[in-house]
C-alpha cells in the first residue's frame, strides 16, 4: 500500500523555537528519502519561505504552500494546483484591510511567469525572504516582495493569500469581519516562535491543507494520507487523513483530533516515519 506522508513546517518538522534544518534533520530526511518513502511538507509560508527545507532536505514531490491555496513543483517551476479567491473577494478583502489602516500582505500568482509577487500594503514586512529562492527557468524571484502598490495592481493576478500578523486583540476583529466574506475562510493561529504574535490567513473557501492534501494523494497514486500538524491551520489537513499526528505542545483542539502525540524530541515526525517505514520493509 503507497502512503503519502505531508507535514507542517513551524512548530512540527521545526520545533523548539528553531526556524531552520539542523544538521541531524537534514541526515534523517537523507535515510527516510532513501527508502523511496512518498514524504513533503505544507506550510502557511510563501514559496521562498519553505524554498530552503524542499532544496535543502532533498524532497522532490510538490510541496503545499500559502496555507493550502497551491501545490508547487520547484523542480518543474511550475504550479499544479492552484486555489484563488475569486477577483471581488480579493477585491472586498483588500478593502477591510485599507479601512481598519492594518497592514497585511496579498500573494497573488501570475500564470505566464509561474511565480508569485507578494505586495506588502500599509507598512507590512515580509519574512524569511532571500533572493536564493529563484524559478529554475526563468532565473526570476519566488514571491518578489513588492511595496504599496494599487488594490488593481493586486487584481492583475489571482490571489491565492492575504494575511498578516500582530496580537490577538488586534486581529479578531479582522478576522471575525472575514467570517461574514462568503467564498473565503478565514484561520486564526499563534505563533510557535512567539507566544504574544497571532496570524490571520485569509483564502478561498476551496482551498486550505486539507483541499491540497487530498490533491496530492490523489496525484501520486497513493491510497494512505498521513499527515502531521501542530496548530489550528493544520486542521483541515489532519481531518483529511487516514491517520494524523501531533506533537507535545500543540493545542488542545488538535490533540482531540489525532491518532496520536509524537515523542519530545526536536525530530520527533522524520524519527517516527522512519521507525514505521523500517517496521514495514
Amino acid at each position: 500500500m503507497k502512503t503519502l506522508y505531508i507535514s507542517d513546517v513551524d512548530g512540527t518538522l521545526y520545533r523548539g523555537g528553531e526556524a531552520s534544518l539542523r544538521d541531524q534533520t537534514r541526515e534523517l530526511f537523507s535515510r527516510l528519502l532513501q527508502t523511496g518513502t512518498a514524504v513533503t511538507i505544507a506550510s502557511g509560508r510563501n514559496l521562498y519561505g519553505i524554498y530552503d527545507i524542499a532544496t535543502e532536505s532533498g524532497i522532490t514531490l510538490p510541496v503545499i504552500s500559502y496555507n493550502g491555496a497551491a501545490v508547487y513543483d520547484f523542480h518543474k517551476g511550475k504550479a499544479v494546483k492552484i486555489f484563488p479567491m475569486e477577483r471581488e473577494k480579493t477585491r472586498e478583502l483588500c478593502q477591510l484591510f485599507e479601512d481598519v489602516g492594518h497592514r497585511y500582505k496579498a500573494c497573488v500568482f501570475f500564470e505566464e511567469e509561474q511565480r508569485c509577487l507578494t505586495f506588502n500594503q500599509n507598512g507590512y514586512r515580509s519574512q524569511l525572504w532571500t533572493d536564493l529562492a529563484r524559478h529554475p527557468q526563468n532565473g526570476l524571484l519566488y514571491d518578489e516582495p513588492v511595496l504599496e502598490r494599487s488594490i488593481s495592481e493586486i487584481l492583475l493576478g489571482e490571489c491565492l493569500y492575504i494575511g498578516t500578523s500582530g496580537t490577538y486583540e488586534q486581529l479578531l476583529p479582522i478576522h471575525e469581519k472575514a467570517c461574514t466574506i462568503s467564498g473565503v475562510q478565514s484561520v486564526m493561529h499563534r505563533s510557535p516562535y512567539d507566544e504574544n504574535k497571532w496570524f490571520v490567513d485569509i483564502g478561498s473557501d476551496k482551498a486550505g491543507k486539507g483541499a491540497a492534501a487530498l490533491f496530492l494523494k490523489e496525484m501520486v497514486g497513493a491510497e494512505e494520507l498521513v499527515t502531521f500538524g501542530d496548530n489550528h491551520n493544520d486542521i483541515p489537513m489532519l481531518e483529511a487523513a487516514d491517520r494524523c499526528y501531533t506533537v507535545p505542545e500543540a493545542p488542545e483542539e488538535v490533540k482531540a483530533i489525532v491518532n496520536g502525540v509524537l515523542d519530545d524530541d526536536p525530530d520527533c515526525v522524520l524519527k517516527f516515519l522512519l521507525k514505521e517505514v523500517n517496521q514495514q520493509a
